[in-house]
């Protein structure tokens, strides 16, 4: 199954961006966030592929997506974070000025991802 890639909304508030997105049967231990200062990538990967299914219709996939957002303003990575809960993904990232010197290791940073319980 080839990956999808999901729809997004992005936001922005409180000082951070968040970017918000379905991943239907992702979970987080096969779930990849990247933060960069001026993108979020995501990729997951499905360990139960459903191409065995006989479906009759599918407007849906469950199962593997990647994407990666530009972000319309720089964020600090080394200061994300992210969560899993019922198959959405949120990704927030504090904005940083332009002027702000970037975090230690801030120019790029693997985001763990929290599984909330559900």
């Amino acid at each position: 199954m080839n990956p999808a890639t999901p729809p997004v909304n992005l936001y922005e508030g409180n000082g951070q961006l968040s970017v918000v997105t379905p991943i239907p049967g992702a979970q987080p231990q096969h779930t990849e966030v990247t933060v960069t200062p001026t993108t979020v990538e995501v990729v997951a990967r499905c360990k139960y592929p459903q191409a065995r299914q006989h479906y009759h219709r599918q407007e849906w996939q469950v199962g593997s997506w990647e994407l990666t957002v530009e972000l319309p303003r720089p964020v600090d990575p080394a200061a994300a974070h992210a969560t899993l809960n019922l198959g959405v993904l949120v990704v927030m990232a504090p904005v940083r000025e332009v002027a702000e010197a970037p975090s230690e290791n801030g120019h790029r940073a693997l985001v763990v991802l929290e599984a909330l319980e559900e």
